[in-house]
């Protein structure tokens, strides 16, 4: 953490327990604007320490509900929040959940606890890995180096003696970049990626199979999706391979094959969209708006306001980087 943000933590925590925080709050309660709260991973097992920036531990997580229903938040559906958005109508801090990519642990670890909560979600779902129940290639790529607790990597697995430094997040990532550039040079599959990640895993002496058993970085199931809408979760469109390129067929190909996907696991016809990764350009608006997408959220930082463009809707990400006073603040409007 870095100085200024551990200074801004210590200033938050102190105006919490003033009582600054609600006394903001009763003088502007927020009612013109809606928190859109984003979440990529709840951890199933260390990967909030692994990625705390992406993930969040299920304690940590709970914990996170149980300040939104002391603070007499009101958590509503994403249709209902953007529809009371438009007409200036939305309650007193009023709150969405989104969470990214549609992966297991959202089913096996935060739909049970909002379910506990009785608070309503919208899952983004990426489908093509879907249907293979194995890991996504480059976060289990990352996930084996940082497990491994090495300093560097040896890439003679890519044909290549060099080694790369692994001291760190962004080293590690460059490293992993490095790998998928080297496996979609060959045009690995995904079964071949697969075997590629358990030879690195018994290069660290690490159980890949376990691994696998346990569903870490693996994307929900049809029958899992499927549960998940039955069970409360709102499912939307996210694209098939989660990419966003900058060709209109290609764009529209991956919403369409994303949507059809969607649609036959849950029934109901997704209208509204997450940008993968954050990535988006104003080019995709009018291609979104051709396909009925109603809907989009970014991985800008901010309250939704009723002036905001509804294809480029702003959001609070939410993870272990995250603690409580900040997302207080959140809450209550002291942050904006």
């Amino acid at each position: 953490m870095t100085i200024k943000k551990s200074l801004k933590n210590a200033a938050l925590s102190a105006l919490r327990k003033s009582g600054v925080y609600h006394a903001v709050a009763r003088l502007n309660r927020r009612d013109s604007k809606l928190l859109i709260l984003c979440y990529h991973g709840i951890a199933l097992r260390d990967e909030h320490e692994w990625l705390g920036g992406l993930y969040i531990s299920a304690h940590r997580f709970r914990r996170r509900l149980e300040i939104l229903r002391s603070c007499d938040a009101n958590v509503m559906t994403l249709d209902e929040g953007l529809a009371r958005l438009k007409t200036d109508s939305l309650p007193p801090r009023s709150v969405v959940f989104t969470f990214d990519d549609g992966f297991h642990d959202f089913y096996r670890s935060a739909l049970p606890i909002l379910q506990d909560f009785g608070y309503a979600s919208t899952v983004y779902v990426s489908t093509y890995y879907s249907h293979f129940l194995l890991p996504i290639f480059n976060l289990m790529i990352n996930y084996l180096i940082w497990k491994a607790r090495i300093s560097e990597m040896d890439l003679s697995l890519i044909g290549t003696g060099k080694c790369m430094p692994t001291r760190n997040e962004g080293e590690r990532a460059q490293v992993v970049q490095a790998i998928v550039h080297w496996a979609d040079s060959r045009k690995m599959t995904t079964s071949d990626k697969n075997h590629f990640a358990s030879e690195v895993a018994a290069r660290f002496q690490i159980d890949y199979d376990e691994l696998v058993r346990s569903r870490i970085l693996q994307i929900m199931s049809p029958q899992e999706i499927a549960a998940a809408a039955k069970g409360g979760a709102q499912v939307e469109l996210h694209t098939h391979r989660h990419r966003t390129p900058r060709d209109r067929d290609l764009f529209q190909r991956e919403i369409r094959e994303n949507r059809a996907h969607i649609l036959e696991c849950t029934g109901r016809d997704p209208v509204h969209f997450c940008y993968p990764s954050g990535d988006y350009a104003l080019a995709f608006l009018p291609w979104l708006r051709e396909l009925n997408v109603k809907s989009a959220t970014t991985c800008e930082l901010g309250l939704a306001k009723q002036g905001s463009d509804p294809l480029l809707l702003p959001r609070v990400l939410d993870a272990m980087n995250i603690d409580d006073a900040d997302f207080e603040a959140w809450l209550l409007g002291v942050r904006s």
